[in-house]
């Protein structure tokens, strides 16, 4: 039942953002709301499952990615740092910004992964400069820009709503990438 809620929720912030109420959740699965608080105390618990359950799905598919020898390591790389949970509402950048101003201890979740869990893009960035598919460059300044970015794309695009997040992660990655490609790859 719990994943149930968790779905209705990511259905009720597509629409609604993180404005929805636990009211919302309840009538979208004809259930009562002393039910559904049965598995969540507070909407705020709710949320917090969603953010854990949308790093854990991106924890996953980053490994899966990782074993897949078929990727070429640029599109490997791209993939890695495009990856977003499927299915969540947290692609709309509007949204990630309501999390950083209404949910502070779920948006520290979010900020901790975004900012730790690099080793699988050093190890691809390592091995591709290693075959020559990359050039030299500081590894840990390429991370600093790209997070900073990140950062930049919620704060700047919040309030516009041109890009998804998505959208604006692949054109941000493709814009960082095409910057550190060996000119024998291009």
């Amino acid at each position: 039942m719990k994943d149930k809620i968790a779905q209705a929720a990511i259905q009720e912030i597509a629409q609604r953002g993180l404005k929805f109420s636990i009211r919302d959740v309840a009538g979208r699965l004809g259930i009562s709301t002393k039910t559904l608080y049965q598995h969540f105390e507070s909407k705020e618990e709710l949320v917090d499952h969603i953010v854990v359950q949308s790093i854990g799905n991106m924890m996953a598919e980053e490994e899966k990615l990782m074993k897949d020898d078929s990727i070429p390591l640029a599109d490997k790389l791209f993939r890695a740092l495009t990856l977003l949970p499927q299915g969540v509402a947290f692609h709309d950048i509007r949204v990630m910004k309501e999390l950083e101003l209404r949910y502070p201890e779920q948006w520290r979740q979010i900020d901790a992964y975004m900012n730790t869990g690099w080793e699988n893009i050093r190890l691809i960035i390592h091995e591709g400069a290693a075959a020559g598919i990359f050039r030299p460059f500081d590894v840990e300044l390429f991370i600093q820009v790209y997070v900073g970015a990140l950062y930049q794309l919620i704060d700047q695009y919040a309030s516009g709503g041109r890009l998804t997040l998505q959208q604006a992660l692949e054109q941000m990655v493709d814009f960082l990438m095409e910057g550190i490609r060996s000119p024998a790859n291009r």
